[in-house]
């Protein structure tokens, strides 16, 4: 999905979600090493999130819990490269209160996928202003449990270009 709006000096910023079919970004490839060694029973926040398997990976992430019916994500934990790329702590927020309505619509939307597929999606995102490429992100989504095995959740892996 394609979003234009314009930042506070008044330049044109314009934001690019979709879905991918294969990453390019080498910590996708990490990422998806951890999936495929998963434990039979799933990935599970707090048994196997965090752990040393996943460790160079949790700068990077964000655990999401699906609310209203999956309707909007709350941001349970985001790791420190995300919360800088956000300017600031967004555990606890939600990606409706994060995102313009038809962006945060179209994010919501591919991580309910996974999450119901139990199976791994992927988004590319690139935000730029005019010309110049502002910030460039693969997304890898992951369908994982929460702590206790109690709900599906979702964990991103936000792979962040240079």
């Amino acid at each position: 999905m394609d979003a234009v709006r314009t930042d506070a000096g008044g330049t044109l910023v314009h934001s690019t979600y979709r879905q991918i079919g294969t990453p390019k970004h080498p910590a996708a490839a990490q990422a998806m090493a951890f999936w495929k060694a998963r434990p039979a029973d799933g990935i599970v926040i707090g048994r196997d999130v965090p752990s040393r398997a996943i460790a160079s990976q949790l700068n990077r992430i964000m655990v999401l819990e699906p609310l209203e019916a999956g309707r909007d994500l709350r941001v349970r934990v985001a790791g420190d490269a995300v919360r800088e790329r956000f300017k600031g702590e967004i555990a606890g927020r939600t990606f409706s209160d994060l995102f313009r309505r038809h962006d945060a619509a179209e994010r919501i939307a591919l991580v309910m996928t996974a999450i119901a597929e139990e199976a791994p999606r992927f988004a590319d995102c690139v935000i730029a202003g005019g010309s110049l490429e502002i910030s460039h992100t693969e997304h890898v989504i992951l369908p994982v449990f929460a702590p206790g095995r109690a709900a599906r959740w979702a964990m991103i892996v936000c792979c962040f270009f240079a």
